[in-house]
């Protein structure tokens, strides 16, 4: 009897509603990444209409298109339900966007990577550099210091003129007052000494030969 009772308990268990699955990221299409996005409709001298593309999510049904102006950071958005949206934004600047995927069956959101890219005003204008793309300390991560009490950071630099002279790095333990630490480095690295059992955050200027400059996203780390 005793057993039979299991027996229907385990049953009633395995009759449950199967788990809702979250929403997978779209891969990305166009315009393409690190690059000049040529299919954009010029309305006027200042302003054009882009068509961003991504490929269909598991398990979504709306996606949010994400554009950020890289220099203001200015945000245009836009929800569809399709795999393609349009929007007009200033020309001559560089952007980098993202597409959020959606279900109305759970409010749980997943976001693609994210892209650059440069979109085009006047010809003979020179482009502002991408802003550097951040690779270590990774955000919020947790970092082992040297014996010397040194970390060594690491990013990536792009430029559609192959024209960056150097970059500076800020450094501080709060957001809102970044403090630049190190300036005119030529490389896309450099050795720091920092404090141990330190929550930090950090910033990378890149700068081109016409002085055109561009701030990367700040990163947050903690040091043990």
């Amino acid at each position: 009897m005793k057993n039979w009772k299991l027996f229907v308990l385990l049953l009633l268990g395995s009759c449950g509603p199967d788990p809702i699955p979250d929403p997978e990221p779209v891969n990305l299409v166009a315009p393409q990444n690190l690059n000049s996005c040529t299919t954009a409709s010029r309305i006027n001298e200042s302003l054009s209409q882009v068509n961003f593309q991504w490929t269909t999510a598991l398990h979504a049904d709306n996606y949010e298109l994400v554009v950020q102006n890289a220099l203001t950071r200015e945000r245009f958005d836009t929800s569809t339900s399709l795999q393609n949206a349009s929007l007009t934004l200033p020309s001559g600047v560089p952007y980098l966007w993202f597409v959020r995927s959606k279900s109305t069956l759970t409010p749980i959101e997943t976001d693609s990577s994210t892209w650059q890219f440069y979109l085009e005003g006047s010809t003979s204008a020179t482009h502002f550099p991408f802003p550097a793309l951040l690779q270590s300390p990774e955000d919020e991560s947790e970092i082992v210091l040297s014996a010397q009490g040194t970390f060594q950071f690491e990013w990536e630099g792009n430029d559609l003129d192959n024209d960056i002279v150097s970059y500076d790095l800020y450094l501080s333990t709060d957001p809102d007052e970044l403090a630049l630490v190190k300036d005119g480095i030529t490389s896309s690295q450099t050795l720091l000494e920092l404090n141990s059992n330190t929550l930090y955050y950090w910033q990378v200027a890149t700068r081109d030969e016409n002085q055109n400059q561009s701030f990367s996203g700040v990163f947050s780390f903690q040091t043990e």
